[in-house]
């Protein structure tokens, strides 16, 4: 068995398998049940750098492993253990290590590259700001030409180690052109600075914040970034949103296996809460979801690539951000449910409920809204099937490559009323349909195929269950899809004038 004094030369000299059960074995202090909620120290840090948690994210020739696949089973294993955890190694590996590796200068990856496989330290991403939200293009943050620096000043938040990072990719635009550029920062150069921080309901092991900037960057720290708009911070965000299939997968393993220890346990009369069908119910559900997350995290581990351009996966990235994010909430909540009173108690004794709650809520909010990405996922959808020349939506997802493998799946599910240009509201619908369509076609390609490692096997009678739920899924939004045009155009009858006029005193008398 080995142990934590693994050096990082016999780290990278390892197998794989040898390197990823070295690094599982030796993270209990961190799991969600035992770490406190708050930014980690560098003493826990410097722990799991030792362990090897950056290497697959260093290119080899720079003393990493250079392993996408390492990449996911390391979130996905943090993720199992402490979903924060999770999220706080992909931020690092997938956001700042990948975009250094892939347009850096080598002046800058030798620097950054010495420092992570050495030193405890984080790199985070600043793109958000409190004027534009999901917008980027409307962010106030500008850069500019200052002799063998880049001045660079604004304002950003919801920086995950807002205090804590050492160092940034920053993105920010000219002043005069409608350009964008990415900067990276080393904080101890100065200028970036947290004015405010956060008390987030959930995360809160990555201190989130408000930060002001003023700095002045070498110039060979601008990484070499070339499509037009925000087409870059679109490929950079494709790599998060595709990590939520690994942190699914081993957040809803964790939730399938508290909340079945949960029940066969928790005695209620003469037997268990086990034996009421609607509670085995709702266990099946959570298990259902997770493998779900299991069949999206199969595909990123197999079928994607971190150490390559992700632009042409984003329909993809965009369904498994959708898709995972939503299970986890849905499934976070049945677990709560089934934890009674106890699961709304922070640090209780016998669940980690409360905390999963709260950690997997803002999972439909960060990375752009689930409601913002379900439009923009219609929206690729219904361009590319205008432009095949077909007439049946369904014939074209037989065709579609990320969907063809649900096609029989589906064939009795009425999606002909999508051929016209949906409105907005029918749009957000129609995104959420087809990551359920998505969904069905991952998991029908993963039970076609042997699983890899053991933490890609699930029991082969799970498939066709996780496919129904997903079906059923996708036929109540199709209903919704239907009333939701039923609803916009709906005449405001008496009784809603009534009422209408009565929300509005209301508001009135809260005013006053």
């Amino acid at each position: 068995m080995f142990v934590m004094s693994v050096s990082r030369d016999q780290l990278v000299g390892l197998d794989s398998s040898e390197f990823l059960d070295n690094f599982r074995r030796n993270i209990e202090e961190f799991d969600s049940a035992r770490l406190p909620q708050e930014p980690l120290s560098k003493e826990s840090l410097q722990k799991l750098v030792d362990l090897g948690l950056y290497l697959p994210a260093i290119p080899r020739s720079y003393g990493g492993r250079e392993s996408h696949r390492e990449m996911c089973e390391i979130i996905e294993i943090m993720s199992e253990r402490n979903l924060p955890m999770g999220m706080y190694t992909m931020i690092v590996t997938v956001l700042f290590l990948r975009n250094v590796a892939s347009s850096g200068d080598d002046v800058l990856k030798k620097e950054v590259f010495d420092d992570f496989l050495h030193n405890p330290v984080i790199g985070g991403l600043a793109f958000t700001e409190p004027s534009s939200g999901s917008n980027l293009a409307r962010m106030q943050t500008t850069y500019h030409d200052d002799g063998d620096t880049y001045r660079i000043t604004g304002t950003k938040h919801w920086q995950a180690f807002s205090e804590q990072a050492d160092w940034w990719i920053v993105c920010a635009k000219h002043p005069e052109r409608k350009e964008f550029a990415y900067f990276a920062h080393k904080r101890s150069d100065g200028g970036f600075v947290t004015t405010e921080v956060y008390d987030s309901l959930g995360l809160k092991n990555l201190g989130y914040g408000l930060n002001t900037l003023d700095l002045r960057v070498p110039r060979h720290y601008r990484l070499t970034k070339t499509r037009e708009s925000l087409g870059d911070a679109a490929e950079i965000l494709c790599g998060s949103r595709f990590s939520k299939a690994a942190m699914g997968s081993g957040f809803l393993r964790r939730l399938s296996t508290e909340a079945l220890r949960h029940v066969t346990t928790r005695a209620i009369g003469d037997g268990t809460l086990h034996d009421i069908d609607y509670v085995r119910y709702k266990v099946d559900r959570i298990k259902q979801n997770y493998v779900v997350c299991n069949a999206l995290y199969r595909q990123l581990m197999l079928a994607e690539d971190y150490y390559t351009d992700l632009e042409n996966s984003m329909f993809a990235s965009l369904a498994t951000k959708v898709l995972a994010s939503e299970l986890m909430l849905e499934s976070a909540i049945d677990y709560q449910q089934l934890c009674g009173g106890e699961g709304y108690r922070k640090d209780a004794p016998d669940n980690i409920a409360a905390c999963a709650l709260l950690d997997a809520r803002v999972y439909t909010v960060f990375d752009g809204t689930n409601d913002l990405l379900c439009q923009h996922l219609a929206n690729l959808f219904l361009r590319q099937f205008r432009q095949s020349g077909l007439r049946s939506p369904l014939e074209y997802v037989g065709r579609f490559g990320y969907l063809e493998d649900a096609f029989f799946h589906i064939t009795d599910i009425n999606l002909s009323h999508i051929i016209d240009a949906p409105s907005q509201d029918k749009t957000v619908i129609l995104g959420r349909i087809l990551s359920r369509i998505y969904g069905i076609g991952m998991l029908e390609k993963a039970s076609r195929s042997a699983a890899p490692n053991t933490r890609l096997a699930v029991d082969e009678a799970d498939f066709p269950k996780a496919i129904a739920v997903l079906k059923n899924e996708i036929i109540s939004l199709v209903n919704e899809y239907e009333l939701a045009g039923k609803l916009a155009g709906a005449p405001c009858t008496p009784a809603a004038d009534a009422r209408a006029g009565a929300v509005a005193d209301a508001k009135a008398g809260v005013r006053q």
